[in-house]
């Protein structure tokens, strides 16, 4: 006994197959979006050590609120406190 595939059958079927492969996209999106940006804060992560290491090295520290920073530190608190919403930089969240 063969059952005609009807227009309800039909849309039952696209719509979950759209559903199974728009859902699988938008996972390995996100996965790929999360890994650059992983990549990305590293590399900016770098920088930054690299940056404190030469002003310690040549003496450029300033001391703020009883902590001892960079220049480069001190100069970009407002900044790195924009990025993480608000959170102290002294590693306390």
């Amino acid at each position: 006994m063969r059952r005609p595939i009807t227009r309800r059958v039909l849309l039952v079927g696209a719509g979950a197959t759209a559903l199974v492969v728009g859902g699988g996209a938008i996972g390995v999106r996100g996965i790929l979006m999360h890994t650059r940006s992983a990549d990305t804060e590293a590399a900016e992560y770098a920088t930054l050590l690299a940056d404190v290491h030469d002003d310690y090295v040549n003496g450029r520290v300033v001391e703020h609120h009883g902590w001892v920073l960079s220049q480069h530190e001190f100069d970009t608190i407002e900044e790195r406190k924009a990025d993480r919403g608000g959170a102290a930089t002294t590693g306390v969240s």
